[in-house]
């Protein structure tokens, strides 16, 4: 009777854990939609500043530098990790590159760490962060992540501290495991995008070295949001797959227990029925 309980409670608590894994994962499946939706407008935003820069740079003066191909002495690393756990070895991957730029740095690389829990297991591997910034929880605060993110970025710019940047982040590559991309967003590298040949020139009211500093600006933000919302998704999608193992893994250890508690209550009645034949025959035979 006491393993026929033992075994009742935790077919109870299996349950119970069942019901909290199934609504992580919903939740999951729930930010990755959203998410997914959201990249797809950042994408056609994205384009459209890449043309909008490229097409700026055709304006300025031919004597302006655009391009600067030196290296920095000390140059930011920001890597989007998670916020929250259970989302199995998401942040190892990003781990082990912040790993090798560090080594490869010499020195020379200011770690910037997005997400908390990204940060802790940083911190247990050794790897102290520069500096340490809450990543969003939820689709709409992905935007308010990447403005902190661009804020800071400038704010060590003005003061001397770093002089490039390289963004660090998981990608989402449909149904498999995500990729760890690595960018170099300053020194600027203008993109060049093909224009047609009958196309007008554009119609400006600004300076043109104006203009281009602005759309720069908005550049080095669409990037930025680009890499926190596939970060987002990518993060969400790894906990929707741990979560998606666990709730199989639950679901087949309490079936295991459900058969086992059906035996031990067969084997139970079993012996009682044995117990009432045995005490039946001995009233018999006296």
């Amino acid at each position: 009777m006491a393993q026929e309980r033992e075994t009742a409670t935790r077919i109870t608590s299996l349950n119970e854990l069942r019901e909290i894994v199934a609504a992580i994962r919903a939740m999951a499946a729930s930010q990755m939609q959203q998410a997914l939706r959201s990249l797809e407008a950042i994408r056609d935003y994205s384009q459209q500043i890449r043309e909008a820069l490229s097409e700026a740079a055709t304006l300025l003066p031919p004597d302006v530098a655009i391009e600067v191909t030196e290296r920095p002495n000390k140059s930011g690393l920001v890597i989007f990790c998670a916020e929250h756990g259970l989302c199995g070895g998401f942040n190892e991957h990003l781990l082990r590159e912040a790993e090798r730029a560090r080594s490869a740095s010499v020195g020379r690389l200011a770690l910037i760490v997005v997400g908390t829990r990204g940060a802790q297991i940083f911190r247990e591997r050794g790897l102290s962060p520069d500096l340490i910034l809450p990543m969003a929880t939820h689709c709409t605060g992905v935007t308010g992540a990447a403005r902190r993110v661009a804020a800071e970025l400038y704010r060590m710019f003005s003061e001397g501290h770093i002089a490039g940047v390289e963004v660090v982040y998981a990608q989402h590559a449909g149904a498999q495991l995500p990729s760890v991309e690595r960018h170099r967003i300053l020194p600027l590298e203008v993109p060049v995008v093909q224009k047609s040949s009958t196309q007008l020139p554009p119609i400006i009211n600004l300076r043109p070295q104006r203009l281009f500093d602005d759309i720069v600006d908005e550049y080095f933000f669409a990037t930025l949001e680009n890499a926190a919302m596939q970060s987002f998704f990518s993060e969400n999608s790894t906990r929707f797959r741990t979560m998606e193992a666990a709730h199989q893994n639950i679901r087949n250890k309490s079936s295991e227990l459900t058969k086992l508690m059906q035996r031990l209550r067969q084997d139970s009645v079993t012996t009682e029925i044995l117990d009432l034949i045995s005490g039946s025959e001995a009233l018999a035979s006296s």
